[in-house]
């Protein structure tokens, strides 16, 4: 046996000792103080030692949520110097983790600057960053300064810096992750969603002895701030049951389709991080374990969109195989164990006993802390306001004597004796006294009984409240129940993890779910050449009711009706077609001035936007018809603009100074009415227009006049066969605000590419703006801008009956007194 000698300098002796008792002597002196000193959480408040000194420093010092943040090396610097006898970087590390929201479920922490991020950057040094304590951790440590958990010295020795052992703790301690190692032991802990928890707390004061399928019922599982699909309840129930157990958790995959790919888009993770997921994808399809896939793994996460990592698809791949290799064979599908291990102690105590619970006996554990933390209010606000009474019964019985004890303390020949003439005289307590001796006296001579007489009943009412709660456990839970229903109301969120509890890790994935679900939309084209997408209604009107312009409305060119996974095909004033995904197009408000097409579509500087059409699909039987102002016509099938993305592709062959006036997309056996400046309408069937390729150059629709240009055309698609929507009418509208319904019978069907007839006698100087098909109960916007000025749009809404209704030869109406700047047909609303 290996012996050692250490000499004792002052005994002035030589002492032998065994060294393998001396070292397991040490090692159990070290293993104990790493398990309830820097390992483990406590079972109250969830915290490790490093986490609750950060806390109740930052506390200390007043760096709460209200006020500014200070910088990071002022928390660490305070921590070291006066709570944690270890390195900078382990205090920071600490902090840090209790910032990042990818880390907590719920930050105790809020940062100001790089606080590191999921793609395993590190945080910036302590100097660059700073910190305050979030809303949540002051909760936490709410009603410390009522006396309800022990306080000691801390390393420093300074009686004047105590840390508590545990934290009040008002927030359940599985709300966010744990993990350590310590000798023989470790814990790892899943986070869980707050009100779950809460709730599930809440049903246990009624009910501890609830069975773990009850409390599943409650907590559906772990709750992670990644989101992400738990497979399968087999995992939770047995760490609910035991304190331990291995879930699998899947990453969240959606299917991306545009007219020209189609792409796997990764929309939430497992805990893992985001570059260890992007690591795995990439090794997987280069050792080509998975087929299918493109080798570009786009990372196009952001702090706006969150995670969202593009593997584009091969042509003939099918989706759901290809995510079912991606499972089997990447980090998108990890398996995690967990282990409930929580330190254990009596009230008032520090916790020294390492225990893996279930979750049952944690929460119910946690319960009883709770009443305790309660009782111990109670007790401190009962005794407070008792002590408050005895000092408000000598401040009554001294305003009632205000003047005599003005005399006493002139008489007197300091303050004590002040103070022992008032004991004597009034019969009152030293502490009643000594309030009143330092008063100036002024302040005794403005003492108002009154006041203090409400105080004193406020406080009795107040004391028969507290007593109550004492002496009743039902009172005492009530109020508990209370408090949680509270924090719930102010810190409650929903969900990020689904817990799929049919699902089966051996299972194939059969479908994957599309990105975008189908939604309704209403999309809006603006005259500046901006776009946005509201819900649907946004614009819409019951018959009964009259719209009500709001401010924006001067902006608007074009309302369609669409849906979120609709294509969105652009015709642009050169002749080239655009496409975008309606989901891409920016959420915005009736008011908001929208996004620029520009910045979404692929359009030179002298390219305007023309027209937009919503399409759920490119069928053969519908066509894009789009017309010039040299009065040209090209008819092609939706078909032809399938791969037509937002880089876009040349449509329509433009001559020389000439550019498209409009377009439409029809199903084929109606008539087009077409119209120039001039106020010429030319009828004709769609029969005698021939479809062509996309890159066709068009046929002439109208024949104009020398000095004329086609600015119109509208689509008569009947009910029947031969039959017209009964009260159908063109709108014919002017520049300088001109207006009249013209009954589209009083059009005789012509052939294509003759010159029409006249539909609106113009003054001179004055142009044919534009046309519209419209039914007597339709509502119109209509955009003007007053005689003489430059700027400042204005708006009218009528309703198309409101218009007259004329021949051909009737002089129109005139709506507005000025220029008219554009014309918008309302969309009714769908009335049940």
């Amino acid at each position: 046996m290996a012996r050692m000698s250490d000499r004792s300098v002052e005994q002035g002796t030589i002492r032998e000792e065994d060294f393998a008792v001396l070292l397991a002597r040490a090692f159990a002196t070290y293993g104990l103080s790493v398990v309830t000193d820097r390992a483990l959480p406590d079972a109250r408040d969830g915290l490790k030692p490093v986490q609750r000194r950060i806390l109740t420093g930052m506390r200390e010092a007043g760096y709460r949520s209200e006020r500014p943040t200070v910088k990071s090396a002022e928390v660490v610097g305070l921590i070291l110097g006066n709570y944690h006898p270890h390195g900078d970087a382990s205090v920071y590390e600490a902090a840090v983790r209790l910032a990042q929201p990818f880390t907590m479920r719920y930050p105790l922490i809020e940062g100001q600057g790089n606080m590191g991020s999921e793609d395993g950057d590190a945080p910036a040094a302590y100097r660059y960053t700073e910190m305050r304590l979030s809303p949540l951790a002051e909760a936490l440590m709410a009603d410390l300064e009522c006396e309800t958990v022990p306080l000691h010295p801390t390393y420093k020795q300074d009686p004047k810096v105590l840390e508590p052992d545990y934290l009040p703790g008002r927030l359940p301690p599985v709300i966010n992750p744990s993990s350590g190692i310590a000798v023989g032991l470790a814990t790892n802990i899943p986070p869980h969603n707050l009100a779950e928890v809460l709730r599930a707390c809440i049903a246990l004061l009624d009910q501890p002895e609830m069975s773990v399928e009850q409390l599943m019922t409650m907590i559906q599982g772990p709750d992670f701030p990644q989101g992400g699909r738990v497979i399968g309840l087999d995992g939770i129930r047995d760490y609910f049951t035991t304190g331990k157990g291995r879930i699998v958790v899947r990453a969240e995959v959606r299917l991306e389709e545009t007219p020209r790919s189609r792409s796997l888009v990764v929309v939430q993770i497992p805990p893992v991080g985001r570059d260890r997921v992007k690591v795995s994808i990439a090794e997987a399809i280069n050792a080509g374990r998975v087929e299918g896939l493109l080798p570009d793994v786009r990372d196009e996460s952001d702090a706006e969109k969150g995670t969202r990592i593009v593997l584009d698809l091969r042509k003939d791949a099918d989706p759901a195989r290809v995510l079912t290799q991606l499972y089997q064979e990447t980090d998108l599908q990890v398996s995690l164990s967990f282990q409930m291990v929580f330190l254990f102690g009596e009230p008032m105590q520090p916790a020294r006993q390492p225990r893996q619970v279930g979750m049952l006996e944690l929460l119910n554990y946690w319960n009883a802390h709770q009443i305790d933390v309660l009782t111990r209010r109670a007790q401190f606000q009962l005794r407070k306001a008792r002590e408050r009474l005895h000092v408000l019964e000598g401040l009554i019985i001294g305003a009632a004597n205000a003047q005599e004890i003005v005399r006493l303390f002139q008489q007197a020949e300091d303050r004590a004796a002040a103070r022992r003439a008032i004991e004597e005289r009034y019969r009152l307590t030293a502490a009643q006294s000594e309030v009143i001796a330092g008063m100036t006296l002024s302040q005794v001579t403005r003492l108002d009984a009154q006041k203090y007489v409400r105080e004193r009943e406020e406080l009795q009412t107040r004391v028969a409240e507290l007593e109550h709660l004492l002496s009743d456990r039902r009172a005492l839970v009530a109020q508990l129940k209370r408090e949680m229903q509270q924090l719930i109301r102010r810190f409650g969120d929903g969900r990020r993890t689904v817990v799929d509890a049919q699902a089966r890790v051996d299972e194939p994935v059969r479908e994957v779910q599309p990105l975008y679900e189908r939604t309704p939309l209403t999309l809006v084209l603006t005259r500046a050449a901006a776009v946005k997408a509201l819900p649907p209604g946004a614009y819409g009107t019951r018959s009964s009711e009259r719209y009500g312009p709001v401010r924006g409305d001067e902006q608007l060119r074009q309302i369609l009706p669409g849906y979120s996974q609709d294509a969105v095909l652009c015709v642009a004033s050169s002749g080239r077609v655009f496409q975008v995904p309606a989901f891409r197009l920016p959420q915005a408000t009736r008011s908001a001035r929208g996004e620029p097409l520009a910045r979404l579509l692929a359009l030179n500087p002298e390219e305007e936007p023309v027209a937009l059409f919503a399409l759920a699909a490119h069928e053969e039987d519908r066509y894009l018809v789009t017309f010039s102002r040299q009065g040209k016509v090209k008819k092609s099938p939706l078909s032809e603009y399938r791969t037509v993305d937002e880089e876009g592709l040349q449509d329509m062959k433009l001559a020389e100074g000439d550019a498209v006036a409009t377009a439409l997309v029809v199903r084929a056996g109606g008539e087009y009415l077409v119209s120039s400046d001039s106020g010429q309408t030319l009828r004709f069937a769609d029969e005698s227009l021939r479809s062509q390729g996309r890159s066709g150059q068009g046929v002439m629709a109208m024949t104009l006049a020398a000095g004329s240009r086609l600015v119109s055309a509208a689509y008569l698609q009947p009910e029947q066969p031969g039959e017209l929507a009964t009260g159908t009418a063109l709108l014919l509208l002017s520049e300088q605000g001109y207006a009249k319904r013209l009954a589209v019978e009083e059009l005789p069907l012509r052939g294509r590419a003759t010159a029409g007839v006249t539909s609106l006698t113009l003054l001179p100087g004055d142009q044919l703006l534009t046309t519209l098909l419209v039914q007597p109960t339709d509502q119109l916007l209509f955009v003007w801008r007053p005689e003489g000025a430059n700027r400042g749009e204005q708006t009218r809404v009528l309703r198309a009956q409101e218009i007259p209704l004329l021949g051909r030869s009737g002089p129109p109406q005139r709506l507005v007194e000025g220029q008219l700047l554009a014309a918008v047909l309302l969309p009714p609303v769908q009335e049940n």
